[in-house]
């Protein structure tokens, strides 16, 4: 039984693991794991979460929490990188003049929106609060700006989930 399966799949390095190929999308030559739905999900939820925490906590006068919420936020925005990477990779497979391919061109394009929002956001508290300037009109800027690029993390996100559960991107068939 084992040997009726091993000659019906193909080993890939480096991936450590048994596939059919013609059961799933080879991503980057030479594996199959799809790295880019595995690495979404950190980054989304880390500047989600700092945005609500360095929000609510600047509010409540909790230089703690919003502290935590800039160390999440940071951490996010550090990891967008990878999967922004592994996502134009996996983007490239794409046929060129495909509805998917138009779909993800919107997906990115959010991404790199919101990426840039939040990059910009970080760097206004960086330079606002180093001269405790982080008051009045430029917190709710700061605020805005966070805000914004949540929403634009929602919406851009929105599109990844169509391109999977709509048009099966990726998806083992």
């Amino acid at each position: 039984m084992l040997s009726q399966h091993i000659a019906k799949t193909t080993y890939l390095l480096p991936s450590l693991i048994f596939h059919p190929i013609s059961d799933r999308t080879i991503m980057f030559g030479f594996s199959t794991i799809p790295l880019h739905p595995s690495l979404v999900h950190f980054p989304i939820a880390l500047l989600l979460a700092g945005t609500f925490a360095a929000i609510v906590f600047r509010l409540g006068a909790r230089p703690v929490g919003e502290q935590w919420g800039l160390y999440a936020l940071l951490a996010g925005w550090i990891l967008v990188i990878p999967a922004l990477i592994t996502g134009l990779i996996d983007k490239s497979a794409l046929p060129p003049d495909s509805p998917e391919n138009q779909l993800a061109n919107i997906h990115t394009t959010g991404m790199f929106v919101m990426w840039g929002l939040y990059g910009l956001a970080l760097y206004l508290h960086y330079v606002w609060a180093k001269k405790a300037a982080l008051t009045g009109t430029r917190q709710w800027i700061w605020f805005g700006l966070l805000i914004l690029a949540s929403i634009v993390l929602i919406l851009a996100g929105h599109q990844g989930g169509r391109l999977v559960y709509e048009l099966g991107v990726g998806v083992v068939r």
